[in-house]
């Protein structure tokens, strides 16, 4: 059994990735960028938004990006909790591991007041020993400081945690930081695009993801 699980959030416990695509849809229909530009937005799901910006208006300036940025924003937070609804197989799983002892965390690219309003509207907080956002770290996904920052305050060995997430950048993060990884198919990424990045296992929902934490490195 793994002792600690550190799960992505959006795409991965809630089953927000419409609701942000969605989002995306509307300002790009605002600023009239080109309707393509969601192709390519949409698979940054994850990755900061101020570096989503910089990747999907490369001829921009750093003004324009912030302002971008701000209306995105300015949309998101008006619906941070109808936009994030839970996968219906997320609360059985962490009550499972929770009644097993695993510890359990979240590493997310969005902001951490956001993802707390979520679980408080459903009254999961405690469910959680901590939450690292966007704004606690300085390098983000995939970059390992949200993995090291996690074990170091925890005190729970590398080789023993696992990181959970629907993104690349998930994978990617949990490969830099030496952990295992469980790549879960209820994002915006294909099955074909996680295994690049070579996780442990790939699986299509948490009820699996729950299984094989318990069952650990064997």
């Amino acid at each position: 059994m793994y002792k600690l699980a550190i799960f992505d959030f959006d795409g991965t416990l809630v089953d927000s990735t419409p609701g942000i695509v969605d989002v995306m849809k509307i300002v790009i229909d605002e600023y009239k960028f080109e309707p393509k530009m969601l192709d390519e937005w949409s698979l940054l799901v994850g990755v900061p938004l101020p570096k989503q910006m910089e990747i999907i208006l490369p001829d921009r300036d750093a003004d324009f990006h912030l302002e971008v940025a701000n209306r995105y924003r300015a949309i998101y937070d008006t619906m941070a909790v109808e936009i994030c609804p839970p996968f219906a197989d997320m609360m059985p799983m962490l009550e499972t591991l929770q009644s097993e002892g695993v510890t359990i965390t979240i590493a997310t690219s969005k902001r951490r007041n956001l993802v707390e309003v979520v679980l408080d509207h459903h009254k999961i907080t405690d469910m959680f020993k901590m939450v690292v956002g966007a704004q606690d770290v300085t390098n983000h996904k995939p970059h390992p400081e949200s993995v090291h920052q996690t074990i170091q305050k925890l005190g729970i060995p590398i080789a023993e945690t696992v990181v959970i997430g629907d993104s690349v950048f998930d994978l990617d993060m949990a490969r830099n930081a030496g952990a295992d990884a469980i790549g879960v198919t209820t994002g915006i990424h294909t099955r074909e695009m996680l295994a690049k990045s070579e996780p442990r296992h790939i699986v299509g929902n948490l009820d699996e993801v729950g299984k094989l934490i318990l069952k650990g490195k064997h």
